[in-house]
């Protein structure tokens, strides 16, 4: 029997004006847009329905899929009732997933009655993006540190991966779009950090399956999969699962084609970096990593409603990561939670599975925050649970 779920806080909303929510849907998307129609040449059909998207999210009632898509039957399993009202009613979790399907909607990635839009089925409309910061020519030198942890112990080298996997999250695309990354150095350390915990679950007992939930493409997957070649390198791992999204999600999230070119990218760059990127095409041939994917990935829905197939899957490994900030709030609930309620018992709905969570802040959604840190940050910082700056490393086991 699966244990019953604590009530949760209230949902965070879309308003009030002037909110993280709310300055998402009104800034950050009016450029997201605009970034997206000048990424590949959509026709006019295709600008004028992201156009239309955007307007109708911002101060319109929310439509939906057309009967004829592909997920339609499943979106509409997924709805709790808002279709048919104004998108500023739902919750801000439900709303932005929706937005970014009806991206994909818009301009025609699952087919489209659009004769215009009929040769963009499957066409990535976010690969333009993900592709330009793969070729960035810095990467070498931004993950020049590599080289030298062959020579550290396997605590720190496993210590400075899953640093370096937390700090890749700062490189979301979407946080991107209206924000400007300084660094990938730590800028404080971590509000939470159970960096030994984890390691000492993987290292107390038979070696099994891990399962990563990916988040984003590019630089942060390059900094996952050093950590998964650790893992198995180490035997910590006997396999790793890459959970990916079956479409292309939130502009910078990681699909199957994704991880296919980040891998190619890593295998061909100079020293132990591209050793790494080849022995990672090895397991994969031999069964040790594995790409999996679900369409739950791609739901509005937090993870107290995972499907029984994918909650059963999850829970025959070993360890489960959920990397990035969407999964954080998918996982503890995008609720209006106290940040020092207990990392244990927000996602204790879980039963016995072990997950970490490796996150960059970069919305308000937090637990496990020490009451004195809160109110120092609360001072210091009024932005620290939004701006990028904040990361945390949680465990339960």
């Amino acid at each position: 029997m699966e244990p019953a779920a604590a009530p949760l806080p209230p949902p965070i909303m879309i308003g009030p004006e002037g909110s993280y929510a709310w300055d998402v849907f009104h800034r950050r998307h009016v450029k997201l847009i605009a970034n997206v129609i000048d990424a590949l040449p959509y026709s006019g059909s295709q600008v004028a329905a992201l156009r239309g998207l955007l307007s109708e999210s911002i101060d319109g009632v929310m439509g939906r899929l057309p009967p004829g898509a592909p997920d339609a039957r499943r979106w509409l399993e997924w709805d709790r009732g808002h279709y048919g009202k104004p998108w500023v009613h739902a919750p801000f979790l439900w709303a932005e997933s929706y937005f970014f399907r009806r991206i994909l909607e818009a301009v025609g990635y699952h087919g489209s009655a659009d004769v215009d839009a009929t040769a963009w089925v499957g066409v990535d409309p976010y690969a333009p993006m993900k592709d330009a910061e793969l070729a960035d020519p810095q990467l070498d030198t931004a993950f020049a540190w590599y080289d030298a942890l062959e020579e550290a112990d396997p605590a720190r080298r496993f210590a400075t991966l899953l640093e370096a996997s937390v700090l890749g999250n700062r490189a979301d695309l979407v946080f991107q779009v209206t924000e400007v990354v300084e660094d990938y150095a730590l800028l404080s350390p971590p509000l939470a950090d159970d960096t030994e915990r984890i390691l000492e679950h993987l290292t107390g007992g038979e070696p099994g399956r891990v399962a990563v939930v990916c988040d984003n493409a590019g630089r942060e997957l390059l900094g996952d999969l050093l950590l998964v070649h650790d893992l198995l390198a180490e035997g910590w791992a006997t396999s790793v699962d890459l959970h990916v999204k079956p479409d292309p999600y939130y502009i910078s999230d990681t699909t199957a084609a994704d991880v296919g070119k980040t891998l190619n990218r890593l295998r061909a760059m100079p020293g132990a970096l591209g050793s790494a990127g080849r022995r990672l095409f090895e397991h994969a041939a031999e069964g040790r990593l594995r790409l999996r994917t679900h369409p739950f990935w791609c739901s509005p829905l937090s993870f107290h409603e995972l499907p029984a197939d994918l909650r059963a899957d999850l829970s025959a490994a070993r360890l489960v990561v959920f990397k990035g900030d969407l999964n954080y709030r998918r996982l503890v609930g995008d609720c209006l939670w106290d940040p020092t309620t207990l990392f244990d018992d927000a996602v204790d709905y879980l039963g016995d599975l072990p997950v970490a969570a490796l996150r960059t802040l970069k919305s308000d959604v937090v637990v496990g925050v020490p009451r004195d840190r809160v109110e120092r940050l609360d001072a210091e910082d009024p932005e620290w649970r939004i701006n990028g700056r904040q990361t945390v490393v949680q465990f339960r086991g």
